[in-house]
Order: C-alpha cells, then structure tokens, then sequence
C-alpha cells in the first residue's frame, strides 16, 4: 500500500494520468452530422435548415430519358422541377413548394479521361473527391476547385465557386464542354462557342436554366508545392497580394484573418502554395486527419472572448508549422470538412461571402470595425472565422460576382434561432452587405438570404438580363426554387 501511494505521486505516473484523461475527453468528443435534406419526410431543408418546405416528391436521376420524361411533363402539366446534389448551398436553392426535386446523387459516373488533352468528362453528379480518386493515378489535377472536395459537380458550377488557384479564375472557365437538359426537355451538347450562350446563364444560373447531365473539365499536372506561411498586419496585405500576383511561382493562396478580441482584423496569416518545379504521382490522397483536436479548438473559439484569443493562437501556430513542407495540387485542394459540423439545438451556424476590389481591401476592414464588435463573446451574432481568397475578373457569367478582380471574405457566422435573433442577425449583414457596396463590392448567392432585394439588384445590375433570358429559355418556369421566388422572380 506505501509502495502504491509512492507511485501516485511520481510525476512521470500523475503525467500518465493528465494523458489518459486527455485522450478519454478528446475520444468523447461528438462528430455529429447536421440533420438536413431530401429525407426529412414532406418537409425538405437544406444546409441552414433555415427554409423548410413542403414538396411534392423526391426522384432520384437514374438515366437521360427518365429526366427527359419529367421535365417534358412537368412542362404539360405545370409541375415545377428543382436540381439538388448535396444541398451545401444556404438559401432554399434546390427546392421549391410543393415541386420536384431531382436527386442527382446518383448520376456520377466517371465517363472518360484524356491524359494527352488533360480533360476528364464526367456525370454532374460526382464529387470533386469522385474526380480527384479517378485523376490521381494519371498524374492530374484539377485546375479548380472549392478548398474542400464534398460537393457536387454539378451544384459547385451551379454556384460558379472559386477556390485558391489565382491563376485559373472561376469554375466556369475550366468547362470545356457540357451536356445540358434544357427546361424544354430537350438534350443538348453545348461548348463556349455556343452561339445560343447556355453557359453564360447555367454556370452561376442556381439550377434554373435545366439540368447540367455532364461536363467535360480541364485538368493541369498534379504539381508538388512548397508551402510558404507568414504573419501580417491587414493593412499591409493588400501590397503583399499584389506582389504574390506578380511571382509566377506562386500557384495557390490563401489568408485568415483575426476575429479574435486581441487583434481583431489587425492581424493576418498568409498561406501560399509555390511550384518546386517536381511532380509526385506516387503520393496518395490524403484522409481527414486530427477531427477531433480541430474540432475542440474551434469550439472553443465559438464561445469567442479570451477562448477566442486562444485558438487564434492555436491557429497561428498550427500554420506556422506548415511553413516549408510539400504537399501535392490534389492534396492541397481537400481540406478538411468534417471538424466544422455544429450542431448546437436553438443555433445555426452559416457562411457569407463578401468581394470587394483589391484596391480597397484596406479600407474595407478599417471601415468593418464599426459594424462588428471586436469581442462577440456576449452577443448572438458571432463571426468565428474569416478566410480571404482572391476571385478574378469574370466576364463570361450573368450573374457575376467578380465584375474586377476582387478578394473573397468567406465568413463563418453563428446565431441563435428565435425571431429576434435572426432579424438581428439580417440587420449586421445587411449593414455588413451596404458597406460592402460603397467599397465597389457585392456578396455571394449561395447562402442564406439575409440580404435585401435591393442589395441583390445593386450587387448584380445583369439581373434584368438573367430574368429575361430565363423566361425566353423556359417560358413555363418549370424550373424554380426559393433563391428565385425571393431575389428574380
């Protein structure tokens, strides 16, 4: 018994026990999945769950002609189709009352590669991961891509996303060829020289110009990168992005910018990818890593306040540590998703997207500091994390996001769910959205729609455009859903 209790109190034995109870807390720690989609019975949502709908019924594509018979129906008969994938986009865009949804989940077939063209052509349904699994054994990539690889094909180019390749633009550019499901029912093989411009309206169209069945994507060499990481002050990123722009070597950037009480938006970390001028084909794509430690680190900054402070030091030094190790184009473009799932009862957590030229990106944050409070650690609304990424000029899509060369604020938000708190949470972010417009900017379509139809008409002036065309292409309006009813229609 003496022996016994010598031994508890040895610190190499008192240290096993801190490991131990460390390791039980972090194996306990939750990785739920937010409960959302086609299956919640008559009731559909998507990622938000902040637009709950009735519809009629869910049909998953199993070929061209059975979508072809619903969507010639549906024009005889005034039913109204809605195209969903994996529901990521926030604002009611893959279903509409009482309506169709078409799963298209399953159509995701792997349809051909060309290593000597560098094109892969593939069923819109597939994931980016599907692409990624098919690609790497040749030796490609993608030319772009979101940061994570979960969502559809078909739903990113409905989106037109952009991801952290500054050389390659937006999705939309890296289309070769599509074959379309028009909102007649016909089938139709169009290319960028489609004198009828389908392209211009479905890519960054949210589903209403027909079905997209398959694409033809170019791909580039599945280069390896050398990671480069550095600490700023905001003010002076906009002179650092400008040289980035200019190093050729320099393939794929991002940054983060601090929400945390301490430095709030003074304090940046970049994050570049630069050729080394070396390929890897033998490396494997990488598997989600270390959920559950990233999971207790952002958890912790979501109660904001010094905890907040914390884990943007953890983050701060987690990206230091990266500085100077390789990774691949493929590895690169699969960040981690699994660790950010919130599932708090009574609270929902959402991204916004705010572009502003990059001239004015200086101002922009000074200016931002009087809407949103340093430290939200007593307030509902809650800012936990603010990524910058840049999205060329764009001057192929109507509804577009990137009228100049602009820089991306993706903003994860989180507020509570009663009445007052989502009006406040509208207020910030309409407050947020104007004075994003007096800066020459404007906001993403994707996600929820806080915003007002008259910041969406000041934000995107082709709307006109976009609405036209839309009732020349499908004069039944067979295709709808809620992003349309609220912003064009």
């Amino acid at each position: 018994m003496q022996s016994l209790s010598k031994l508890v109190k040895t610190p190499w034995f008192l240290g096993c026990l801190v490991l131990i109870f460390v390791a039980v807390v972090m194996w306990n720690i939750p990785i739920e999945k937010r409960k959302y989609g086609l299956s919640q019975g008559s009731l559909v949502t998507d990622y938000t769950g902040l637009l709950p709908e009735h519809i009629e019924r869910v049909v998953t594509a199993e070929n061209r002609n059975d979508l072809q018979r619903i969507v010639k129906q549906a024009n005889e008969n005034g039913k109204k189709i809605s195209v969903a994938g994996l529901q990521h986009s926030q604002g009611g865009h893959t279903y509409y009352k009482n309506g169709v949804v078409l799963d298209m989940r399953t159509f995701n077939r792997i349809l051909d590669i060309d290593e000597q063209e560098k094109t892969i052509h593939v069923e819109a349904g597939a994931t980016w991961e599907d692409v990624q699994e098919a690609i790497q054994p040749h030796g490609l990539a993608l030319k772009v891509t979101q940061s994570q690889s979960i969502f559809t094909i078909g739903g990113s180019l409905s989106v037109n996303a952009h991801g952290r390749d500054i050389r390659f633009g937006s999705m939309a550019e890296t289309v070769k060829e599509m074959t379309l499901l028009t909102p007649e029912g016909k089938i139709k093989n169009v290319n960028r020289d489609d004198p009828d411009e389908w392209m211009k309206y479905v890519f960054g169209g949210y589903g209403l110009f027909g079905v997209i069945l398959e694409v033809t994507l170019e791909l580039t060499d599945n280069d390896l990168y050398t990671i480069h990481t550095e600490k700023l002050k905001t003010n002076e990123y906009e002179s650092y992005f400008n040289r980035v722009l200019k190093q050729p070597d320099t393939a794929m950037h991002y940054a983060r910018v601090s929400v945390a009480p301490s430095s709030f938006l003074d304090e940046m970390v970049v994050i570049n990818y630069d050729h080394t001028g070396n390929k890897n084909h033998k490396s494997v794509l990488k598997k989600e890593e270390g959920v559950r430690i990233s999971k207790m680190a952002l958890d912790a900054g979501r109660k904001g306040g010094t905890l907040e402070n914390l884990f943007w030091a953890t983050q701060k030094r987690y990206i230091a540590s990266l500085d100077g190790k390789e990774i691949t184009r493929n590895n690169a473009m699969r960040s981690e998703s699994t660790f950010m799932e919130y599932t708090k009862p009574g609270r929902v957590e959402v991204l916004q997207e705010f572009f502003v030229p990059v001239e004015s990106y200086d101002e922009y944050l000074t200016d931002l500091k009087d809407i949103i409070p340093a430290d939200d650690k007593s307030h509902d609304f809650k800012v936990h994390n603010i990524t910058v990424r840049y999205a060329a000029k764009d001057n192929f899509t109507t509804l577009n996001y990137a009228k100049e060369d602009m820089l991306g604020l993706v903003v994860l938000i989180q507020h509570g769910l009663k009445e007052e708190d989502i009006t406040n949470a509208e207020s910030l972010i309409q407050s947020w959205t104007n004075l994003t417009l007096e800066h020459g900017g404007t906001y993403y379509l994707p996600y929820y729609r806080y915003q007002t139809k008259e910041q969406f008409k000041s934000s995107y002036p082709n709307w006109q455009d976009f609405q036209e065309e839309k009732l020349r292409k499908d004069p039944n309006q067979v295709f709808q859903n809620m992003f349309y009813e609220y912003y064009v229609k």
